[in-house]
């Protein structure tokens, strides 16, 4: 994101998390759902077609600026979840800014209603799905902040909405703009074949909604679990420029090459992880230190959160780097909760909350 939306400074940064199923370098996922039912609303530069279903809510956004959006057509379904407990950290980061968040950047699509539910968009010839969850009493003139979340191989977005992504409907629905995607190309979102079709894919959707809906340009962020994550951490390199934060939960770190700006970063993971190693997590970690200016200091230790995780099941505990540039804080999670096939592999529970809470902070 522009520098100019970055002049802020945060202190305390807090964490928790949930289950769900995904992969890594070599994903293994349980078998993907389907579900399609939906509803409409006017947009402002797409065409939607009605359907039935429900709507779905939720809420938050982000900055840039787009061109015309591309067509869609609807259907969709809703589901929700629970957060877990909440932990804090406190923390420092480096350099000067005034303390605070930004004012809301409103979007083109202030003043209009967009579509909701579940929705579709041509990429390349395919046609991709997705879930649009607007908050209740969405206002056409209030800027919204804007979370994507993205689900593991062989799943789907209305599994990572309806649980999978523990917490992340549950606890934003009511704040914020809500996206779930489905992978095009093949089961996942970063392998051959599948990784710049869903990049296009993202861009269109994010696209999209800033056209059509009222969203806070400032405050978009994106979060996603294992094939996801892998998905989310391309994302941060790519789109540092238009996103606010990340959040890969139990990812790797495909690419660092060609990285545009910088974003902040919250990683989670499980401590005993068969499918995305630990230190596959850290070597992201790692990378988003560095790159956000963070010295290596943590509050509390890398070595008391790894112990504490490891001492107790279904626990969870953060560390968050010291000296980081204005607004780019780096934040490390782990956890023992169980996920896929009884390993911590996976989105715990506390996860919706933690990464609402970090973006929250900034």
């Amino acid at each position: 994101m522009p520098r100019s939306l970055r002049t802020y400074t945060c202190a305390a940064l807090l964490v928790v998390a949930a289950a769900c199923t995904d992969s890594s370098p070599a994903d293994t996922d349980a078998p993907g759902m389907t579900g399609t039912t939906g509803m409409t609303g006017t947009t402002g530069a797409s065409t939607v077609s009605p359907s039935t279903g429900p709507e779905l809510t939720g809420t938050t956004g982000k900055a840039s600026t787009t061109t015309d959006a591309p067509t869609s057509t609807s259907t969709g379904e809703q589901g929700t979840t629970s957060g877990g407990p909440e932990l804090t950290g406190t923390g420092t980061t480096g350099g000067t800014g005034t303390t605070g968040p930004v004012g809301p950047v409103g979007s083109a699509g202030c003043g209009l209603t967009p579509a909701a539910g579940g929705l579709e968009l041509e990429v390349q010839g395919q046609m991709g799905q997705y879930i649009v969850s607007l908050p209740p009493g969405y206002d056409p003139a209030t800027p919204y902040p804007l979370g994507f979340a993205f689900h593991g191989r062989n799943r789907t977005g209305p599994n990572c909405h309806d649980g999978d992504c523990a917490g992340f409907q549950d606890v934003m629905q009511d704040q914020a703009i809500l996206v779930y995607m489905t992978s095009l190309g093949g089961t996942g979102w970063e392998g051959d074949g599948e990784r710049e079709l869903n990049v296009e894919f993202f861009e269109k959707v994010l696209d999209d909604l800033v056209a059509g809906a009222c969203i806070d340009e400032s405050r978009v962020f994106v979060a996603g679990t294992s094939s996801g994550a892998h998905f989310v951490n391309i994302l941060g390199c790519r789109f540092g420029d238009r996103l606010l934060a990340i959040a890969p939960v139990a990812g790797y770190l495909p690419e660092t090459d060609g990285c545009v700006d910088s974003v902040a970063t919250l990683v989670i993971h499980g401590f005993k992880d068969p499918h995305v190693p630990l230190s596959a997590g850290e070597e992201a970690r790692e990378f988003w230190r560095a790159r956000n200016g963070c010295g290596e200091d943590t509050v509390p230790t890398i070595a008391d959160v790894h112990a504490a995780a490891e001492a107790v099941p279904e626990s969870h505990d953060c560390a968050v780097y010291q000296g980081c540039d204005p607004g780019l804080p780096v934040v490390w999670c782990e956890h023992s909760e169980g996920g896929y096939d009884d390993s911590t592999h996976g989105w715990p529970l506390f996860g919706g909350q933690q990464i609402w809470d970090f973006v929250n902070s900034l």
